[in-house]
This record gives structure tokens, C-alpha cells and sequence, in this order.
């Protein structure tokens, strides 16, 4: 029930799990308690598995390598980054993009060209290497017509030494600079997991999407039709649900009662 302890799943029955991975599968180097022994229990029952993640300078066979390393398994096309979103949002077209390798490769395999003097689109996105010459860039590209375009909103990165500036912060940089605001693709806006959806082939219906923060994991869902489980492993806590957004279908406090949830039940 929402905000408090997890009932079992009734009506339609749980087809696929739509699953966060920093915070949810793993917080920095460490696997979360639980997680691969879900998805194998996931496998066995049937039920489809999905990573779905904002992060996107990494590509899915790097995701894939750092799941196996856990046990936990999982193919490319089970792996859904915000740079193939955005990739498979726009289909075509040419772009200009302050990103890294992961971001880059989503959009040149999709078969967006690279175009730094007129592009259809100015693509944002995490950036270590982000720089004054790159924000003037897109800066540029943006008043003159090109599309403001955000692979995600997230702020800011928890990492073991701290909190480090986000895709969040990049975009701030070139919204201020242009007095534009973007179309985002990756949560909490719903366009994510509408692809993540349609890839996985399951009627909305029958997913949940899982995932420790109520201010991304938790409103894309909704947004998008989909029952959503607040697993509280990562950044959001129960105290938060009063004050979020939206509330999530249910809370969990961990692996053992999300397998209780949407495994151990046949949905009636």
C-alpha cells in the first residue's frame, strides 16, 4: 500500500519488472542486497526483466559487464540508458551533443549524423569533460534553431567520496544561457519507459517499474501508466513519501519484499 509496508500484487498478474540501477541494483561498487538473486527469481517465474537508467555515458554492454559481475543476468537489449532513449526518441535527424562515449555511440547507431554548424538538435547530457567552449557551442546552436534536447534531469551523482555534479547541472548551464528549456527524455518524464515498453513487448498493464527515488523513478511510471514499487535502498526514504510528488503503488523496504510483491503471488 502506498507508503507503508508491501501487500501482495492483486488483479493482472506482474509480466515484467522495470528495474532503476543506481541505487535500486547497486549503490556505488556494491550490489544491493538481493538484487541478482531477484532477477534469477524473476527468470525462473517467467517474469521479463528490464534495467532502465538515466545514466547515460555508459553503454549497454558496459552495464551488462557490471551486472554479470554481480551474477545477475542480463543481455544488451535488456539494458535501456537515457542516450539510446533519446537515440530512439528522435529516430533521424543531425545533432551536436556535450556528452560522453556512451551518448555519442547511442546516437550514431541509431543513424544521427554529427553536425556542429546547424544540427536538428543540441543533445545535453553528463559530460566530465564539459567546458566553457562546449557551452558557448550549444549555446550558439540553440539560438539559432536548433532543438534543446536532455537525456535526463538528474542534478547530481552520490558517489563514495561525496555528491558530484549531474547531467542536471550541464543543462542549467545551457537553459540559463539561452533562456530555453529543453524536452527531456529520461525520467521522470514517461518517454523512457514508453520505450522500455514497447521494447519489452508486455501490456503496460501487467510492468512494474522499480526504483529507489521519488522524484524520477516514481513520477515516470505513473506518467506512464505503469504500477510503480519504491524499493528503499537508495536515495529516497519513507519519511520522503509525504512530501513527494507522487506517491508510489507500493513500498518496499528490500529484495526479500519485493520478491514477496510481484514473485511469490499469481496476481489473483
Amino acid at each position: 500500500m502506498p507508503g507503508g509496508g508491501a501487500d501482495r500484487v492483486t488483479g493482472m498478474s506482474i509480466q515484467a519488472v522495470l528495474l532503476d540501477l543506481d541505487g535500486t541494483v547497486y549503490y556505488g561498487s556494491q550490489e544491493i542486497p538481493g538484487a541478482s538473486d531477484f532477477v534469477r527469481a524473476a527468470h525462473a517465474r517467467g517474469v521479463r526483466t528490464m534495467f532502465v537508467t538515466n545514466r547515460s555515458n555508459r553503454t549497454p554492454a558496459e552495464v551488462v559487464r557490471h551486472l554479470e559481475s554481480y551474477g545477475i543476468p542480463c543481455t544488451e537489449d535488456e539494458v535501456l540508458t537515457s542516450s539510446q532513449a533519446t537515440a530512439q526518441y528522435l529516430k533521424s535527424g543531425t545533432f551536436y551533443h556535450i556528452g560522453e562515449y556512451g551518448l555519442e555511440l547511442a546516437l550514431t547507431e541509431q543513424g544521427l549524423v554529427y553536425d556542429e554548424e546547424a544540427p536538428d538538435y543540441v543533445i545535453v547530457s553528463f559530460d566530465r569533460e564539459f567546458n566553457y567552449d562546449k557551452l558557448r557551442i550549444a549555446c550558439r546552436l540553440i539560438g539559432n534553431g536548433s532543438r534543446f534536447i536532455a537525456t535526463n534531469p538528474d542534478s547530481a551523482l552520490k558517489l563514495k567520496d561525496g555528491v558530484v555534479p549531474g547531467t542536471g547541472a550541464i543543462v542549467a548551464a545551457v537553459q540559463a544561457g539561452t533562456n530555453t528549456q529543453p524536452v527531456i527524455v529520461g525520467k521522470p518524464e514517461r518517454r523512457i519507459f514508453d520505450l522500455a515498453v514497447e521494447r519489452i513487448g508486455v501490456d503496460r498493464g501487467h510492468v512494474v517499474a522499480v526504483g529507489d527515488s521519488l522524484q524520477t523513478d516514481i513520477p515516470a511510471g505513473q506518467a506512464a501508466g505503469i504500477r510503480t514499487a519504491l524499493i528503499l535502498t537508495g536515495v529516497s526514504t519513507q519519511e520522503d513519501i509525504a512530501a513527494a510528488p507522487v506517491e508510489p503503488t507500493w513500498v518496499v523496504e528490500n529484495y526479500a519484499e519485493l520478491t514477496a510483491l510481484v514473485l511469490d503471488d499469481d496476481g489473483g
